[in-house]
């Protein structure tokens, strides 16, 4: 008859102990049992959420997941340390408003602001705000290299045609 033993690990003394066992089915189905049961970080609970099962423990062939965890978890910290307030007078960098975002406010503002402007009024302001998003030109004086100069010169021919386009 076997004995009944109880163990108080951690889940990180678990894996530990994983890596010195002979790993066959049996072994493997007990240890995955047991990560089961342990309590899941909230990294780990978005990853099932996301993926629909917990990120791996071992090491695959190709390692893919594992590096699928890996990247999932500086997502994770990097969108939480977003959401956390920053002190006073801290600096942060952002990004500028993507085009979507301008054509949600763009029709809101037409839609549902003021509606009594007609469509010449309309598409105007649009493609005002589309020439605001648009990057400004460069200027290459500073630089020695011809290809810097070359290639500040196609940006900024780049960007006359698109405002070109535009009107």
């Amino acid at each position: 008859m076997t004995e009944k033993i109880s163990l108080n690990l951690t889940l990180e003394e678990l894996e530990i102990i994983d890596k010195y066992i002979e790993l066959n089915d049996n072994t493997r189905q007990l240890f995955d049992k047991i990560r089961e049961v342990y309590p899941k970080s909230p990294e780990e609970k978005a990853y099932k959420r996301w993926y629909g099962n917990y990120p791996p423990t071992t090491t695959s062939d190709s390692n893919f997941e594992g590096n699928r965890w890996k990247s999932f978890q500086i997502g994770y910290k990097a969108a939480k340390e977003d959401l956390e307030p920053k002190p006073e007078g801290s600096l942060k960098f952002q990004l500028g408003k993507s085009l979507e975002d301008i054509l949600y406010d763009w029709w809101s503002d037409v839609f549902v602001s003021h509606s009594d402007l007609d469509l010449e009024t309309s598409i105007g302001d649009l493609v005002d705000r589309i020439e605001l998003f648009l990057p400004k030109p460069q200027s290459s004086s500073v630089s020695e290299s011809v290809d810097a100069v070359l290639m500040v010169k196609g940006w900024n021919n780049c960007l006359i045609e698109i405002g070109r386009n535009l009107r």
